[in-house]
């Protein structure tokens, strides 16, 4: 797989992913959807909505692959 400096091609391109996805959702957290499996850090003002989306969106991932 073909590398940058800070990753992967496939994590640069899921973090590009949940930032569109959570500028979709007008910077909310994923919270409300569909097989929400948790915040992965304790919500504060620090915390960048987006990487709650990369977190989900792995989640989804892995339950996808098992399934």
């Amino acid at each position: 797989m073909l590398a940058y400096e800070n990753g992967t091609v496939a994590e640069r391109a899921l973090e590009k992913a949940a930032k569109i996805i959570c500028g979709l959702k007008c910077g909310l957290c994923p919270i409300s959807e569909e097989l929400f499996q948790g915040c992965p850090q304790v919500c504060d003002e620090q915390v960048r909505p987006w990487r709650c989306w990369v977190f989900h969106l792995r989640g989804l991932s892995v339950t996808v692959r098992e399934g």
